[in-house]
């Protein structure tokens, strides 16, 4: 249970790792085209998430099954995707459409 918990502070401070250092390097506009193409579809979002999910725990399992690291794919694999997960939550939008439109005339 130790080791469980251990994993999933990790896997908190990579995502939010992830996420303010994606927010830093990609630009506003970019991010709102990537999360425009990524979340156009809920069901293309569920399908894509799931395939990249399973790409990054195969190769991670291959990886460390050539290096004969196996033993710690439940702990590699879940920070790899937490590192994807972060970068999905830098490319959602933090302000509206509209939320310009309300700023006072200077």
């Amino acid at each position: 249970m130790k080791n469980f918990l251990i994993s999933a502070v990790v896997d908190i401070f990579l995502i939010l790792i992830s996420y303010f250092l994606f927010v830093k390097i990609i630009n506003g506009p970019t991010r709102h085209k990537l999360y425009k193409k990524f979340f156009s579809s809920f069901a293309k979002f569920v399908i894509y998430i799931f395939i990249i999910s399973i790409l990054i725990t195969g190769i991670t399992a291959f990886i460390l099954y050539k290096t004969s690291y196996i033993a710690y794919i439940n702990i590699i694999s879940p920070a790899l995707i937490s590192i994807l997960v972060g970068f999905l939550m830098s490319t959602v939008p933090t302000r509206g459409e509209g939320d310009n439109e309300n700023l006072p005339v200077k």
